[in-house]
């Protein structure tokens, strides 16, 4: 683990035989962001991110502690700078690769509204992003959609910064060398389908392909070549997305900003709502993607109109909050904007630009509305509360981080943030788990937590799933043997009787509890009894069998402290 300014970079052992890198950024505030290699995609952080954050917290001594590079290479001459690239390149010949295509890219800008770029050099950039035929292991075949999308993300990055250039011809010339590329090349098949960042690369490429054929001039034909050519292309990508990516641009070729209805929102002359617009789903529509050729343009008071008239609630709002109009932003998303996800982007972007108590009125309201990924707007509410001193808020909003996401980490943070309520809040806390959730693991992790072993065995035995069941016994052995007994017992038994051999590992497994919980009780003889009559009974289960002896071997007898005979 090393940390360089506000950045810890980590090596985490996982599943694969390349250990994962975790990136963690983080801020005045606390944890800013948090990055890993890993394919998990499943909502929340995965468990190599929650490691180094752990030993952030608890072991910092184990993070290394270095300059940036920044600071590293302050001062230091041209000569010894091109020295210490040269010997990076000849010793690591990837490094090399990258470097002649990078410097053979993008040759120099020419004017503030031209970029050379050596469109050649692209197509190979392009190809050079393509999936190996020869990696299609599990691990190779996730890394390599990794890096596609990364090195994808630089040539669209490249395409951008014509844009921002004011060169909308060289950023078209570029994306549509990348887009051939992809569009003539069999390289779905090599590929994993559950690789997010390549969808969102995929996505950024139709979106800013469309963004530049709105800010470049074409004549008729050239936008009718361009739409069949995008539309082709999209037909070809989609056999790997299963749904739309460069259609975008299609439209953008075909439609462009030609539309009276759509000059009539320019101008401002709809009301909000009044410009019918058919979005689709997963990628951007062309609305929205004029919205940010507007915003490129710097064109703020035409963006505005747009996104009012289209109905572009959220967008509006947060163009409001970066052109500097606070209170006309907190107003609009108060009064508009109804789901916590949306909420918490406005109070960022307002935290972002140095309004952090209008962040907390914003994220504030959000504490009172429904919808799903509550929890992140409350734990982040919380947090930036707790820091400007806040309290009250962050207690509130603690409480509600915990009532939508209960779990000991957050039921800890109410517990500090609480101070001489702390009682009273506790209450509170533990009834709405009772009543909020009956059967969560989460809860009977809480109730553990605070040695109410009869709550927890209750959430349990609502629940009837082996995890949470699991859970429970593990902790509460030494304390309700009886019930683990009983429990782990009603687990083993359907699956020995119904002969599901290859469960046999887990009935072991509840009857292994049931033998500890027994020690606990000073029944172990009655345990012993018990699997060496099921061991009788089964005898024909050729499997179960040396499973039960093993663990009968495992366990001595109180009575004569020897290993029983027949095990």
């Amino acid at each position: 683990m090393v940390r360089r300014g506000k950045t810890v970079r980590a090596d985490v052992e996982g599943s694969q035989y390349q250990p994962y890198t975790v990136t963690i950024e983080f801020d005045d505030a606390g944890v800013a962001g948090t990055e890993c290699t890993c394919p998990y995609d499943h909502g929340g952080i995965c468990k190599h991110r929650v490691a180094v954050l752990l030993t952030c917290l608890r072991d910092p001594e184990r993070v290394d502690d270095r300059p940036p590079v920044s600071e590293l290479i302050e001062g230091t001459s041209r000569e010894s700078l091109e020295e210490l690239l040269i010997e990076l390149a000849e010793n690591r010949p990837g490094i090399a690769e990258w470097i002649d295509l990078r410097l053979t890219s993008v040759d120099a800008t020419a004017s503030d509204t031209t970029v050379s770029v050596d469109i050649e050099s692209v197509r190979k950039r392009a190809n050079h992003a393509l999936p190996k035929p020869g990696q299609r292991g599990h691990s190779d075949a996730y890394a390599e959609a990794e890096r596609m999308a990364s090195e994808l993300d630089e040539l669209i990055e490249q395409a951008r910064q014509a844009l921002d250039a004011g060169d909308g011809e060289t950023a078209v010339e570029i994306l549509e060398a990348v887009t051939e590329v992809l569009a003539t090349n069999r390289w779905p098949g090599l590929l994993p389908r559950d690789v997010t960042k390549l969808y969102e690369t995929l996505a950024a490429l139709g979106k800013t392909f469309a963004e530049a054929i709105l800010l470049v001039e074409l004549s008729e034909s050239e936008r009718e070549q361009l739409e069949q050519r995008l539309t082709e292309w999209d037909e070809q990508i989609r056999h790997f997305t299963g749904r739309p990516t460069l259609a975008v641009g299609a439209d953008a070729a075909r439609d462009g900003w030609d539309d009276d209805r759509l000059q009539q929102a320019l101008d401002g002359s709809l009301a909000a709502g009044e410009l019918d617009i058919d979005e689709p789903e997963y990628v951007d529509g062309l609305t929205t993607v004029r919205l940010a050729a507007l915003e490129r343009q710097e064109r703020t008071d035409k963006y505005l109109n747009l996104a009012k008239a289209a109905g572009k609630t959220q967008l509006y709002t947060e163009m409001l909050a970066r052109k500097g109009e606070i209170q006309a932003a907190v107003d609009c998303a108060i009064e508009n904007l109804s789901t916590p996800q949306s909420l918490l982007e406005i109070a960022k972007i307002l935290r972002a630009t140095g309004n952090s108590m209008a962040a907390l009125d914003v994220a504030e309201h959000g504490l009172a509305v429904d919808g799903v990924r509550k929890d992140r707007l409350t734990e982040w509410l919380r947090d930036r509360a707790a820091s400007l001193g806040e309290e009250d808020l962050a207690l509130r909003a603690g409480i509600v981080a915990f009532e939508e996401s209960p779990s000991p980490s957050t039921y800890g943070s109410v517990e500090e943030l609480a101070g001489d309520e702390w009682e009273s809040v506790r209450s509170e806390l533990l009834a709405s788990l009772r009543e909020q959730h009956p059967t969560s693991q989460q809860a009977a992790e809480v109730f553990l937590e605070e040695d109410l072993y009869d709550e927890a065995i209750e959430v349990a035995d609502r629940s009837g799933r082996f995890r949470v069941v699991e859970t429970v016994v593990e902790k509460v052995t030494a304390h309700r043997p009886q019930w683990v007994i009983r429990t782990c017992k009603s687990n083993a038994e359907p699956i020995v009787e119904q002969g599901k051999h290859d469960s046999y590992e887990t009935a072991v497994r509840w009857l292994r509890y049931a033998g500890e919980a027994a020690q606990e009780a000073d029944e172990l003889d009655e345990w012993h009894e018990y699997v060496e009559t099921m061991r009788e009974k089964h005898y024909r289960k050729y499997k179960l069998r040396p499973m039960l002896d093993d663990l009968l071997g495992e366990f001595r007898s109180p009575v004569d402290g020897e290993v029983s005979s027949d095990g």
